[in-house]
């Protein structure tokens, strides 16, 4: 299994530790500003998952692997009880961790994403853009955001997606693999969980109101895995909660994580 996960760390080591996750095609950088702010009173971790970031890569990478791994990383860096939070597939890779071991698990946050099956080809026509885009011919991210213009015209998700390409010598380059992201794809949309699999610790789910991502159907699901979880839903965000209202998610995962929840 590959190793050597890139992590953005911050805070005194000595603090309790909470653990962030991002989502598809992200990195630890999403994650930032908010570990930024929490890294007054915790020790923060921020991972880049397998495939994505700075971190190796590895073909047909599982939910399972990355729980797997990310949880040997936290544990090699001397930590035996950590809080998590997951957005999106960080998420559900969250999920995968407390219920493999919930010993270790003080809190769980999931941030917009269900331990539901989701379509794998809602993220194929993205990864195909990217993938096709031919970079040989390009020299900027501008000329890479007019490429990408007519295939993805939303222009605040080009400005994402586009933070996933680096430049060097002139030469433009992906950090994540896309080709085994795209490999990877059908398993990375599938429930991470079982169905005997439950956590029964504390557990926060906040949504965006505007996301579809979780709807009021998938609930029960939610409870049936999580039967102590607490749900949150932001009615005027979509599916980036910590990005698009900063302000109001951190004071809810504060207040979560003080025990005022």
């Amino acid at each position: 299994m590959v190793s050597g996960l890139f992590v953005e760390e911050r805070g005194n080591p000595e603090d309790r530790c909470i653990v962030f996750l991002h989502g598809l095609l992200g990195s630890s950088r999403n994650w930032r500003s908010v570990s930024k702010l929490m890294s007054s009173g915790f020790h923060t971790l921020s991972f880049d998952l397998p495939n994505h970031g700075r971190s190796p890569h590895h073909p047909d990478f599982t939910v399972q692997k990355m729980a797997a791994l990310i949880h040997a990383e936290i544990t090699q860096r001397g930590r035996s009880q950590f809080s998590l939070c997951g957005h999106s597939l960080g998420g559900k890779v969250a999920m995968r961790m407390a219920c493999d071991d919930p010993a270790s698990v003080d809190q769980l946050v999931v941030v917009d994403i269900a331990p539901r099956d989701y379509p794998p080809d809602h993220h194929l026509p993205t990864l195909l853009a990217l993938l096709n885009l031919d970079l040989s011919v390009l020299s900027s991210r501008k000329e890479a955001d007019e490429a990408l213009s007519e295939q993805i015209p939303n222009w605040g998700f080009r400005q994402f997606l586009l933070t996933n390409l680096e430049v060097k010598n002139n030469r433009l380059f992906w950090l994540p693999s896309l080709t085994d992201l795209k490999d990877s794809i059908g398993n990375l949309s599938l429930n991470p969980l079982a169905s005997s699999d439950q956590f029964a610790g504390d557990t926060l789910f906040i949504c965006g109101g505007k996301s579809g991502y979780v709807r009021t159907e998938h609930h029960p699901d939610i409870q049936q895995y999580f039967p102590g979880a607490k749900l949150i839903t932001l009615p005027e965000v979509g599916h980036d909660v910590h990005v698009e209202d900063r302000e109001v998610f951190l004071a809810h995962l504060q207040n979560f994580l003080q025990g005022r929840v």
